[in-house]
């Protein structure tokens, strides 16, 4: 996941959807990387906006979990 700064806080939060976000996020960028491969620029902007809000939703999540500790 590209959010290198938050690496210490993602690896210290233990959450069911945090870990199907990042499972949602690899098979995201899995298929953004196999589209820009095969040059199909009309599906390659939806998979990027996909990743975005999965790293929207994952920040939320941090955000969330600093207010309750």
């Amino acid at each position: 996941m590209a959010l290198p700064q938050f690496r210490k806080q993602l690896l210290s939060m233990k959450s069911r959807e945090l870990d199907d976000l990042f499972e949602a996020y690899a098979r995201a960028a899995k298929t953004l990387e196999k589209l820009h491969l095969e040059d199909q620029p009309e599906l390659l902007a939806d998979y990027q906006t996909r990743c975005l809000h999965i790293q929207a939703e994952v920040l939320r999540l941090l955000a969330e979990g600093e207010r309750c500790a």
